[in-house]
């Protein structure tokens, strides 16, 4: 990202003596102070204090030094108030406990921070008003922009956000009627119920997190089962599981499945967390994988190639979804708009948790 880009996307009044605060242990002073002991122009300390990226390094060092010893913080109020921009932008997310919204979010945070931005995140733990809830606090205080996750919402988030007239962004998914960067949830599903197909599998199980309000998950499941539709299979009502997004669920799910008198030969996990927790179940139960049954995930976390045996799944750029909604309301921000949804790139990375069916006879 060019520095003449992200310049451009700071607001251009500068501050003046008050936007700083002083200590109260020290005497009344003001901007002109922070310039005669920094040994520079008040414009080029208002310049320092605002961000700007045309000030020399030197310069800058000098400034922040002055302001240390003068005990001077920014004033965010006073910041505001001169630029009308308060320099935050918000995320709210389902969970922060797993990489699928953590490693995008720290890319959303550097993309957002290179231009000035501080992100502020809240966690909804996939309950709709909650959400709601975190929404209408962060435009309480004031956030410039806003990421959301999923196209499923309570309508009277959109009311609002477009009642302040703040840019947001929707990640994670592929949608029309609002700004959107994701993938084909659907699309990747069926991708990867047809490599187990062409394994010779024909007894499906699936474990869904948070099916209720994930559209994700559910456009997965929507995915599965228009592959093995195309098939002539479904997957039986006992064998779609709808479960918790942690390791415990993911063990007990599994040993629900694999201690039952009919056993399913692949089972298709939402997550890659759920996966691991599946496959930590077969090695406790003595069953193989794969050859008593595949296992596979999705998203590609960093230990899924590490688990025994290597993992098969989606692989999600996931930093790039960060990267990408940062940029496209740092854009919006600087009243440039452009055609979503944005893509993510998905890859179907074969390992060893998956390997032909079991011989029926055998």
């Amino acid at each position: 990202m060019s520095t003449d880009f992200l310049e451009s996307l700071r607001p251009t009044t500068f501050m003046n003596e008050t936007d700083v605060t002083q200590s109260p242990l020290l005497s009344r002073t003001g901007l002109r102070d922070v310039a005669r002991l920094a040994g520079v122009s008040t414009a080029t300390v208002s310049r320092v204090l605002n961000g700007s990226a045309t000030v020399r390094d030197d310069k800058r060092q000098a400034v922040q030094r002055a302001c240390s010893d003068l005990g001077y913080v920014l004033n965010a109020a006073a910041r505001t108030l001169s630029s009308r921009r308060s320099m935050t932008i918000g995320a709210v997310v389902p969970t922060l406990a797993t990489e699928t919204f953590s490693r995008p979010l720290a890319a959303f945070q550097r993309t957002v921070h290179e231009a000035g931005y501080t992100l502020l995140v809240a966690s909804f733990g996939f309950d709709e008003q909650t959400e709601l809830k975190e929404v209408q606090t962060m435009l309480e205080h004031g956030v410039d922009a806003l990421m959301v996750v999923g196209r499923t919402h309570d309508a009277k988030m959109w009311h609002m956000i477009e009642n302040k007239g703040v840019p947001c962004v929707q990640a994670w998914t592929q949608d029309d009627a609002h700004p959107s960067v994701g993938f084909d949830n659907a699309g990747v599903a069926w991708q990867m119920a047809d490599h187990l197909l062409t394994l010779g599998h024909q007894r499906f199980a699936i474990m869904l997190n948070e099916p209720y309000f994930n559209d994700r998950v559910g456009d997965r499941l929507r995915g599965t089962r228009q592959r093995l539709a195309e098939a002539g299979l479904d997957i039986p009502a006992h064998w779609c599981l709808e479960t918790h997004l942690t390791l415990e669920d993911g063990i007990a799910a599994m040993e629900r499945l694999m201690t039952a008198q009919t056993r399913p030969t692949a089972v298709i996990c939402a997550n890659d967390l759920l996966a691991f927790g599946a496959l930590l179940a077969a090695k406790r139960l003595g069953i193989r994988v794969p050859e008593d049954v595949s296992v596979v995930g999705f998203n590609d976390f960093d230990y899924a190639r590490h688990l025994s045996p290597p993992l098969t799944t989606i692989r999600v750029a996931l930093d790039e979804i960060g990267v990408n909604a940062g940029t496209y309301l740092l854009n919006a921000l600087a009243g440039h708009t452009y055609q979503t949804p944005v893509g993510v790139t998905t890859e179907l990375i074969v390992r060893d948790s998956s390997g032909p069916a079991p011989d029926p006879s055998g």
